[in-house]
């Protein structure tokens, strides 16, 4: 089951949203890769760069948005013993 996150944003800001994968983690398991998809209330998804420089911290980086709405940010980790957790982030941007 996936975490779900409700966070704002402007559309002219660049922020970097930090996702913790800590309680997913049994025991000696930690995070060997994640991926990122936004998709925008109107327009294309797109694939952000993420960062697990501060395992099990996920880093997504994305803005300036285009368009107000709400977005999605889905952030997928695979984790050391091959199962998949996924933290879903609710981006209202309202200005």
């Amino acid at each position: 089951m996936a975490t779900e996150v409700v966070v704002a944003q402007s559309k002219l800001e660049i922020r970097t949203h930090f996702v913790d994968f800590a309680p997913d983690l049994p025991g000696a398991v930690t995070v060997s890769s994640a991926t990122a998809t936004h998709v925008p209330p109107s327009g294309t998804a797109s694939t952000p760069t993420v960062s697990i420089a501060l395992a099990p911290i996920v880093q997504v980086t994305i803005g300036p948005l285009s368009v107000g709405g709400e977005h999605l940010l889905s952030v997928v980790a695979t984790l050391s013993d091959a199962e998949k957790s996924e933290v879903r982030l609710r981006i209202q941007v309202n200005f």
